[in-house]
Protein backbone atom coordinates (compact mmCIF):
# COMPACT_ATOMS: atom_id res chain seq x y z
CA UNK A 1 0.00 0.00 0.00
CA UNK A 2 1.48 3.22 -0.49
CA UNK A 3 2.09 6.06 1.99
CA UNK A 4 0.58 9.16 2.66
CA UNK A 5 3.24 11.30 1.29
CA UNK A 6 3.06 8.97 -2.11
CA UNK A 7 -1.02 9.24 -2.17
CA UNK A 8 -0.22 13.40 -2.18
CA UNK A 9 1.91 13.50 -4.66
CA UNK A 10 -0.60 11.37 -7.09
CA UNK A 11 -3.47 14.07 -6.20
CA UNK A 12 -0.96 17.04 -6.85
CA UNK A 13 -0.19 15.57 -10.22
CA UNK A 14 -3.41 15.97 -12.03
CA UNK A 15 -5.28 14.04 -14.97
CA UNK A 16 -6.16 10.92 -12.45
CA UNK A 17 -9.57 10.66 -10.53
CA UNK A 18 -9.91 9.91 -7.01
CA UNK A 19 -11.18 6.63 -7.71
CA UNK A 20 -7.82 6.08 -10.54
CA UNK A 21 -5.62 7.33 -6.86
CA UNK A 22 -7.41 5.30 -4.52
CA UNK A 23 -7.18 2.15 -6.29
CA UNK A 24 -3.64 2.10 -6.86
CA UNK A 25 -3.08 3.25 -3.47
CA UNK A 26 -4.09 -0.26 -2.52
CA UNK A 27 -2.70 -2.71 -4.49
CA UNK A 28 1.39 -0.53 -5.17
CA UNK A 29 3.95 -0.83 -3.22
CA UNK A 30 5.10 2.33 -3.86
CA UNK A 31 5.01 5.92 -6.33
CA UNK A 32 6.85 4.65 -9.08
CA UNK A 33 4.86 1.10 -9.20
CA UNK A 34 1.35 3.32 -9.11
CA UNK A 35 2.64 5.44 -11.76
CA UNK A 36 3.55 2.88 -14.22
CA UNK A 37 -0.28 1.53 -13.56
CA UNK A 38 -1.47 4.48 -14.28
CA UNK A 39 0.49 5.24 -17.07
CA UNK A 40 1.86 8.24 -16.04
CA UNK A 41 5.46 9.95 -16.20
CA UNK A 42 5.48 13.23 -13.83
CA UNK A 43 9.46 14.56 -13.47
CA UNK A 44 7.70 17.77 -10.68
CA UNK A 45 6.33 15.62 -8.57
CA UNK A 46 8.43 16.20 -5.42
CA UNK A 47 8.77 20.00 -6.04
CA UNK A 48 4.54 20.32 -6.20
CA UNK A 49 4.69 18.32 -2.94
CA UNK A 50 7.49 20.48 -1.59
CA UNK A 51 5.31 23.50 -2.34
CA UNK A 52 2.17 22.14 -1.53
CA UNK A 53 3.17 21.11 2.06
CA UNK A 54 4.81 24.70 2.73
CA UNK A 55 1.48 26.05 1.53
CA UNK A 56 -0.33 23.93 3.98
CA UNK A 57 2.34 24.68 7.28
CA UNK A 58 2.00 28.86 6.02
CA UNK A 59 -1.98 28.60 6.73
CA UNK A 60 -2.00 26.05 9.42
CA UNK A 61 -3.39 23.29 7.16
CA UNK A 62 -3.49 19.68 7.86
CA UNK A 63 -3.19 17.06 4.59
CA UNK A 64 -5.62 14.09 5.33
CA UNK A 65 -5.53 11.14 2.95
CA UNK A 66 -7.57 8.16 2.62
CA UNK A 67 -4.49 6.12 3.89
CA UNK A 68 -4.23 7.88 7.28
CA UNK A 69 -6.19 7.24 10.20
CA UNK A 70 -7.65 10.46 10.96
CA UNK A 71 -9.54 9.77 7.54
CA UNK A 72 -13.38 10.37 8.29
CA UNK A 73 -14.96 7.15 8.29
CA UNK A 74 -18.16 8.36 6.95
CA UNK A 75 -16.76 9.64 3.45
CA UNK A 76 -14.94 6.11 2.89
CA UNK A 77 -17.84 4.84 1.30
CA UNK A 78 -19.61 7.06 -0.90
CA UNK A 79 -19.55 7.26 -4.26
CA UNK A 80 -15.88 9.03 -5.81
CA UNK A 81 -14.44 9.63 -1.94
CA UNK A 82 -11.67 12.31 -2.24
CA UNK A 83 -8.31 10.56 -2.10
CA UNK A 84 -7.05 13.71 0.03
CA UNK A 85 -8.12 16.37 2.69
CA UNK A 86 -7.14 19.80 3.04
CA UNK A 87 -8.35 20.43 6.83
CA UNK A 88 -7.80 23.70 9.07
CA UNK A 89 -9.06 22.97 12.60
CA UNK A 90 -10.33 20.27 13.98
CA UNK A 91 -12.16 17.16 12.53
CA UNK A 92 -15.34 16.39 14.74
CA UNK A 93 -15.32 13.01 16.82
CA UNK A 94 -16.42 10.23 14.59
CA UNK A 95 -18.69 9.38 17.35
CA UNK A 96 -20.24 12.61 17.58
CA UNK A 97 -24.26 13.05 16.34
CA UNK A 98 -23.88 15.31 12.84
CA UNK A 99 -26.58 17.42 10.75
CA UNK A 100 -25.52 19.17 7.52
CA UNK A 101 -27.75 22.38 7.51
CA UNK A 102 -27.89 23.69 3.94
CA UNK A 103 -30.41 26.06 2.10
CA UNK A 104 -30.53 29.25 -0.72
CA UNK A 105 -28.16 32.21 -0.97
CA UNK A 106 -31.13 35.16 -0.69
CA UNK A 107 -32.59 33.14 2.76
CA UNK A 108 -35.66 35.20 3.84
CA UNK A 109 -35.09 37.39 6.50
CA UNK A 110 -38.42 36.53 8.49
CA UNK A 111 -38.40 32.82 7.65
CA UNK A 112 -35.18 30.76 6.77
CA UNK A 113 -33.44 33.14 9.49
CA UNK A 114 -35.31 32.31 12.50
CA UNK A 115 -36.09 28.68 11.72
CA UNK A 116 -32.44 28.24 11.02
CA UNK A 117 -31.19 29.70 14.00
CA UNK A 118 -34.05 28.10 16.56
CA UNK A 119 -33.04 24.79 14.69
CA UNK A 120 -29.13 24.99 15.30
CA UNK A 121 -29.86 26.32 18.85
CA UNK A 122 -31.69 23.47 19.61
CA UNK A 123 -29.03 20.56 18.16
CA UNK A 124 -26.59 22.77 19.95
CA UNK A 125 -27.96 21.64 23.21
CA UNK A 126 -27.28 17.96 22.14
CA UNK A 127 -23.83 18.85 21.18
CA UNK A 128 -24.55 17.81 17.29
CA UNK A 129 -22.42 19.51 14.85
CA UNK A 130 -23.49 21.73 12.26
CA UNK A 131 -22.22 20.63 8.56
CA UNK A 132 -22.76 23.34 6.39
CA UNK A 133 -21.33 25.11 3.11
CA UNK A 134 -20.12 28.14 3.86
CA UNK A 135 -22.22 29.58 1.74
CA UNK A 136 -24.38 33.19 1.60
CA UNK A 137 -27.91 32.53 3.56
CA UNK A 138 -28.79 29.66 4.70
CA UNK A 139 -25.02 28.08 5.51
CA UNK A 140 -23.81 31.33 6.99
CA UNK A 141 -26.54 31.36 9.43
CA UNK A 142 -25.66 27.90 10.32
CA UNK A 143 -22.26 28.43 10.71
CA UNK A 144 -23.20 31.41 13.02
CA UNK A 145 -25.52 29.95 15.29
CA UNK A 146 -23.63 27.03 15.94
CA UNK A 147 -21.10 29.32 16.87
CA UNK A 148 -23.38 31.50 19.14
CA UNK A 149 -24.66 28.27 20.64
CA UNK A 150 -21.07 27.03 20.95
CA UNK A 151 -21.47 23.86 19.46
CA UNK A 152 -18.93 22.81 16.80
CA UNK A 153 -19.22 23.28 12.92
CA UNK A 154 -17.97 22.14 9.78
CA UNK A 155 -17.48 23.94 6.86
CA UNK A 156 -16.88 22.38 3.44
CA UNK A 157 -15.50 24.83 0.60
CA UNK A 158 -14.80 24.70 -3.04
CA UNK A 159 -11.34 25.98 -2.99
CA UNK A 160 -8.11 25.55 -1.21
CA UNK A 161 -8.51 26.51 2.05
CA UNK A 162 -6.25 29.82 1.43
CA UNK A 163 -7.86 31.07 -1.13
CA UNK A 164 -11.55 31.40 0.33
CA UNK A 165 -13.63 34.41 -1.17
CA UNK A 166 -15.32 36.76 -0.39
CA UNK A 167 -14.11 38.52 2.54
CA UNK A 168 -16.98 37.65 5.42
CA UNK A 169 -16.87 33.95 4.19
CA UNK A 170 -12.57 34.52 5.30
CA UNK A 171 -13.14 36.09 8.52
CA UNK A 172 -16.21 33.24 9.43
CA UNK A 173 -13.63 30.32 8.72
CA UNK A 174 -11.31 31.70 10.54
CA UNK A 175 -13.72 31.83 13.50
CA UNK A 176 -15.15 28.77 12.46
CA UNK A 177 -11.30 27.40 13.13
CA UNK A 178 -10.77 28.77 16.55
CA UNK A 179 -14.23 27.34 18.32
CA UNK A 180 -12.09 24.11 17.68
CA UNK A 181 -14.68 23.77 14.74
CA UNK A 182 -13.03 22.48 11.10
CA UNK A 183 -13.19 24.22 7.35
CA UNK A 184 -12.47 20.88 4.86
CA UNK A 185 -11.55 20.96 1.21
CA UNK A 186 -10.28 18.55 -1.29
CA UNK A 187 -8.57 20.93 -3.02
CA UNK A 188 -5.03 21.94 -2.51
CA UNK A 189 -3.89 25.12 -1.14
CA UNK A 190 -3.71 27.51 -3.70
CA UNK A 191 -6.77 26.58 -5.84
CA UNK A 192 -9.12 29.06 -6.65
CA UNK A 193 -13.01 27.76 -6.37
CA UNK A 194 -14.48 26.48 -9.66
CA UNK A 195 -18.10 26.22 -10.88
CA UNK A 196 -18.00 22.54 -11.16
CA UNK A 197 -16.39 22.27 -7.34
CA UNK A 198 -19.14 23.86 -5.95
CA UNK A 199 -22.02 20.81 -6.55
CA UNK A 200 -18.86 17.92 -6.00
CA UNK A 201 -18.60 19.48 -2.52
CA UNK A 202 -22.18 18.74 -2.03
CA UNK A 203 -21.39 14.95 -1.77
CA UNK A 204 -18.79 15.88 1.30
CA UNK A 205 -21.25 17.66 2.54
CA UNK A 206 -23.80 14.84 3.21
CA UNK A 207 -21.37 12.26 3.89
CA UNK A 208 -20.31 14.12 6.70
CA UNK A 209 -23.76 14.47 8.15
CA UNK A 210 -25.75 11.62 9.90
CA UNK A 211 -28.77 13.52 8.34
CA UNK A 212 -29.30 16.54 6.20
CA UNK A 213 -32.06 19.25 6.23
CA UNK A 214 -32.95 21.45 3.99
CA UNK A 215 -34.22 24.95 5.44
CA UNK A 216 -34.71 27.14 2.18
CA UNK A 217 -34.60 26.30 -1.37
CA UNK A 218 -35.75 27.16 -4.60
CA UNK A 219 -36.87 25.25 -7.59
CA UNK A 220 -33.42 24.74 -8.67
CA UNK A 221 -30.26 25.18 -6.42
CA UNK A 222 -27.46 23.85 -4.51
CA UNK A 223 -28.97 22.78 -2.01
CA UNK A 224 -31.27 20.11 -4.26
CA UNK A 225 -28.17 19.06 -5.34
CA UNK A 226 -27.31 18.50 -1.44
CA UNK A 227 -30.47 16.71 -0.92
CA UNK A 228 -30.03 14.53 -3.99
CA UNK A 229 -26.77 12.84 -2.59
CA UNK A 230 -27.58 12.34 0.98
CA UNK A 231 -30.59 10.64 -1.03
CA UNK A 232 -28.03 8.53 -3.02
CA UNK A 233 -25.80 7.93 0.29
CA UNK A 234 -29.02 6.66 1.93
CA UNK A 235 -28.72 9.68 4.73
CA UNK A 236 -32.23 10.76 6.43
CA UNK A 237 -33.34 13.53 4.02
CA UNK A 238 -35.68 16.64 5.60
CA UNK A 239 -37.25 19.63 4.34
CA UNK A 240 -38.61 22.58 6.17
CA UNK A 241 -42.16 23.30 4.74
CA UNK A 242 -42.62 27.02 3.41
CA UNK A 243 -45.72 29.09 2.56
CA UNK A 244 -46.74 27.92 -1.28
CA UNK A 245 -46.22 31.80 -2.16
CA UNK A 246 -42.57 32.06 -1.78
CA UNK A 247 -40.54 30.86 -4.63
CA UNK A 248 -37.82 30.38 -1.58
CA UNK A 249 -39.15 27.44 0.11
CA UNK A 250 -40.55 25.97 -3.76
CA UNK A 251 -37.45 23.41 -3.71
CA UNK A 252 -38.30 22.15 -0.02
CA UNK A 253 -42.20 21.89 -0.77
CA UNK A 254 -41.30 20.10 -3.69
CA UNK A 255 -39.17 17.70 -1.55
CA UNK A 256 -41.61 17.15 0.60
CA UNK A 257 -44.75 16.54 -1.93
CA UNK A 258 -42.50 14.30 -3.82
CA UNK A 259 -41.96 12.01 -0.93
CA UNK A 260 -37.82 12.31 -1.50
CA UNK A 261 -37.88 14.22 1.81
CA UNK A 262 -39.76 13.94 5.46
CA UNK A 263 -41.34 17.48 6.30
CA UNK A 264 -39.07 18.83 9.38
CA UNK A 265 -41.36 20.50 12.14
CA UNK A 266 -39.47 20.40 14.80
CA UNK A 267 -36.03 19.63 15.83
CA UNK A 268 -36.31 16.81 18.04
CA UNK A 269 -37.85 14.90 14.64
CA UNK A 270 -34.54 14.18 12.72
CA UNK A 271 -33.47 10.46 13.25
CA UNK A 272 -30.10 10.10 15.26
CA UNK A 273 -30.13 13.28 16.91
CA UNK A 274 -30.51 12.71 20.93
CA UNK A 275 -33.72 13.19 22.11
CA UNK A 276 -34.46 14.91 24.88
CA UNK A 277 -31.79 17.77 25.06
CA UNK A 278 -33.47 19.71 22.54
CA UNK A 279 -35.83 22.36 23.66
CA UNK A 280 -39.08 21.06 24.33
CA UNK A 281 -42.00 23.01 22.28
CA UNK A 282 -44.82 22.16 24.33
CA UNK A 283 -42.84 23.29 27.33
CA UNK A 284 -43.15 27.18 25.59
CA UNK A 285 -45.10 29.82 27.88
CA UNK A 286 -48.45 29.92 26.67
CA UNK A 287 -49.28 32.46 28.91
CA UNK A 288 -47.85 35.05 26.09
CA UNK A 289 -50.72 33.77 23.67
CA UNK A 290 -53.41 34.56 26.10
CA UNK A 291 -55.01 36.83 23.43
CA UNK A 292 -57.06 33.65 22.32
CA UNK A 293 -60.01 35.12 20.54
CA UNK A 294 -59.89 33.30 17.27
CA UNK A 295 -58.71 36.70 16.03
CA UNK A 296 -55.39 37.98 13.91
CA UNK A 297 -52.96 39.92 15.02
CA UNK A 298 -50.40 41.77 13.84
CA UNK A 299 -46.66 40.61 14.88
CA UNK A 300 -46.82 44.38 16.24
CA UNK A 301 -49.34 43.02 18.85
CA UNK A 302 -46.72 40.52 19.90
CA UNK A 303 -43.72 42.95 20.28
CA UNK A 304 -45.44 44.51 22.73
CA UNK A 305 -46.59 41.00 24.46
CA UNK A 306 -43.17 40.03 24.56
CA UNK A 307 -41.34 43.43 25.30
CA UNK A 308 -38.91 42.97 22.42
CA UNK A 309 -38.41 44.11 19.01
CA UNK A 310 -39.40 42.96 15.72
CA UNK A 311 -36.69 40.18 14.86
CA UNK A 312 -37.26 38.93 18.13
CA UNK A 313 -40.94 38.18 18.36
CA UNK A 314 -40.85 36.96 14.76
CA UNK A 315 -37.86 34.34 16.01
CA UNK A 316 -40.67 33.45 19.26
CA UNK A 317 -43.87 33.50 16.70
CA UNK A 318 -41.90 30.73 14.30
CA UNK A 319 -41.41 28.46 17.57
CA UNK A 320 -45.12 28.55 18.25
CA UNK A 321 -45.98 27.90 14.91
CA UNK A 322 -43.63 24.68 14.35
CA UNK A 323 -44.86 23.57 17.78
CA UNK A 324 -48.85 23.84 16.49
CA UNK A 325 -49.76 26.77 18.95
CA UNK A 326 -50.38 29.59 16.27
CA UNK A 327 -51.28 29.86 12.82
CA UNK A 328 -49.70 32.37 10.40
CA UNK A 329 -51.80 34.51 7.84
CA UNK A 330 -50.75 36.99 5.41
CA UNK A 331 -49.30 40.32 6.18
CA UNK A 332 -47.54 38.51 9.47
CA UNK A 333 -50.47 38.37 11.47
CA UNK A 334 -50.99 35.69 13.82
CA UNK A 335 -54.03 33.57 15.18
CA UNK A 336 -53.68 31.50 18.42
CA UNK A 337 -54.84 27.94 17.59
CA UNK A 338 -57.38 26.43 20.04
Amino acid sequence: MLRADDVLALRLMGGVTNDDIIRVAQVCDDLPMALAMLGAMPTDLDRLCDEQRERCMMHDVTIVTVMDDAYPERLRHITNPPSVLFVAGMLPDPATHSVGVVGTRQCTHHYGLPVTQMLVADWARSGTVIVSGLAQGIDTIAHESALQNTTPTVAVIASGIDRITPKAAHELAGRIRSAHGAVISEHPCGVAALPPAFPARNRIIAALSDAVVVVESKARGGALITAEFARQQGKPLYAVPGPITSARSEGCNALISSGKATMLLSSTSVIGIPQGTARAMSQLPLEVLRIDDGAPHHVDEFCAMFACDVATARGKLLEFELSGLVTQLAGERFVVRR
